[in-house]
């Protein structure tokens, strides 16, 4: 069950520090992002190494950005953790279904929904009583620096939840697993700011590499038809996806 006091230990010892020795500044990240329509950062965490592959280290340590539906992630764990809904992998609730998980962070509570917020240290800002408003209206932000630290805690089963509620919801993002690669990760979007994320990890030969990439597009509909073909191509031109890593 959800223990916040077992946390900060994990979180001192799981993240990899930004600097100059170990931060590849790859201008071609840039490039596609630019041939895309769309202006931000991606950056790339190597969990061997420890290097990181980015176009941005401003934006990614020192830009916080809202977290729209990538928030949901929270209460889905805290209600998997608390037996509050029993979904598994051919039962996920995309993230997009909004009603819903406004409907599980109300049930949930605003006193919870604080409490485990802030052991998470997912970001910066106020959980208001209003239940609909906070993940995507800038009163709660976060940088890709912790958003990427969030999900690198997730994949090895780190986060102040039972084993078995992390298992469950790293299941659930599961977006393609073949020979060469397995890919997971969350996103969230909004279509009225031009806004999107994607959080995740790519695995290749049991390796797994961890991404965070934010952008912001003037053409809303681009987000529309995307797809994930965006991080897609950023990681194919990388080298991953073809199981050579």
């Amino acid at each position: 069950m959800f223990k916040p006091a077992t946390f900060f230990l994990a979180f001192g010892l799981l993240l990899f520090a930004c600097s100059p020795n170990n931060v590849k500044i790859e201008p071609a990240i840039t490039k596609t992002l630019d041939s895309a329509g769309v202006k931000g950062v991606f950056a790339l965490l190597d969990n061997g190494s420890g290097q990181f592959t980015m176009n941005n280290l401003t934006l990614y340590k020192d830009s916080a950005y809202a977290p729209l539906n990538t928030f949901f992630a929270i209460p889905t764990l805290i209600a998997l953790d608390k037996g509050m809904i029993s979904h598994d992998s051919k039962t996920w609730i995309p993230l997009d279904s909004v009603k819903f998980y406004e409907e599980l962070v109300s049930k949930i509570g605003r006193e919870t929904m604080l409490i485990t917020k802030d052991s998470l240290h997912f970001g910066k800002g106020i959980v208001s009583a209003d239940s609909t408003k906070y993940w995507n209206n800038g009163t709660l932000l976060i940088t890709p620096d912790e958003q990427l630290g969030f999900i690198k805690r997730l994949y090895f089963n780190q986060l102040p939840f039972q084993k078995r509620a992390q298992e469950i919801f790293k299941k659930m993002i599961i977006k393609e697993d073949n020979a060469n690669y397995k890919l997971s990760y969350i996103n969230g979007s909004e279509l009225s700011k031009g806004d999107s994320w994607y959080i995740g990890y790519v695995e290749e030969n049991k390796h797994p590499y961890f991404f965070v990439m934010h952008t912001n597009t003037a053409n809303a509909n681009k987000l529309l038809t995307d797809k994930g073909a965006l991080l897609k191509a950023i990681l194919l031109n990388q080298g991953f996806l073809k199981g050579v890593r």
